[in-house]
């Protein structure tokens, strides 16, 4: 990992000949803006994708402070990630712009994955059989990422269908790294919470027998009756769940 300090920005890199100079000439000229929210924007640029904050430069330099490691979050876990050999963009470099020595903003680089589709829209579209895999094929591709991240103690606020990438349903990628943490005794309730926004991402289009199996087997260390208790309770917290969820976008209209 390379590190870089002037007065303008401080960069940590994962690339050699990664320059960010020409990033900052060309990031508003030539990105490609993808989303754009009141705290952040996403840009595709050249090959890679680009998260870039939008506070305000007060609040900006505040979070930098004293709230420095839930900002480089992202880069700090998806460097751990690659480390472990979990599927995730490769981490290409974090920069943090200065005004005064003081950090205020922040830009986090990553490959872009060319091709991809978000799991939900994949298995929504029927993507997955013009890739030539079958339901069973993808969801036991799943099965298999669940349990390897659980054991490495990763867990992710966020785990729906929006948050973990595919371009032909044989590896799954995980983004969204803000929202992301390292977990010393990962218990049931996290595995409870991540199966909710799995089903969550998948009940309206995909068989209930295929999502019981998927749970079923990531919690087999579990007995039959609590299995099933369990599966009842995912159930019934993802109806709260979607409830929620609709309340929320009405308040917001």
């Amino acid at each position: 990992m390379k590190y870089k300090c002037n007065s303008q920005y401080r960069i940590w890199s994962n690339e050699e000949n990664f320059d960010p100079d020409i990033f900052l000439s060309e990031i508003f000229i030539t990105g490609k803006i993808l989303k754009k929210t009141l705290k952040t924007s996403s840009f595709q640029w050249r090959s890679y994708f680009v998260k870039k904050t939008n506070y305000p430069i007060f609040e900006g330099i505040f979070r930098h402070l004293f709230l420095s490691n839930r900002c480089r979050n992202a880069w700090n876990i998806s460097n751990y990630l690659i480390h472990s050999h979990i599927p995730t963009p490769k981490p290409i470099a974090y920069l943090e712009m200065l005004n005064f020595s003081l950090p205020y903003q922040h830009f986090f680089l990553s490959e872009y994955l060319y091709d991809s589709y978000n799991v939900e829209i994949f298995i929504k579209d029927n993507i997955y059989s013009k890739k030539g895999i079958t339901l069973d094929t993808f969801f036991n591709t799943m099965k298999k990422f669940l349990v390897f991240l659980w054991e490495k103690g990763i867990y992710h606020k966020d785990l729906s269908g929006k948050n973990l990438l595919t371009v032909d349903g044989k590896n799954i990628y995980l983004i969204d790294l803000d929202s992301t943490y390292l977990i010393n005794r990962f218990t049931i309730k996290y595995k409870i919470r991540n199966l909710i926004q799995i089903y969550d991402s998948f009940c309206d289009f995909v068989d209930e027998e295929i999502l019981k199996d998927l749970i079923f087997t990531v919690l087999s260390d579990s007995s039959s009756n609590e299995l099933t208790t369990i599966y009842n309770k995912i159930k019934q917290l993802q109806k709260q769940r979607r409830t929620q969820h609709l309340r929320n976008v009405y308040s917001h209209k």
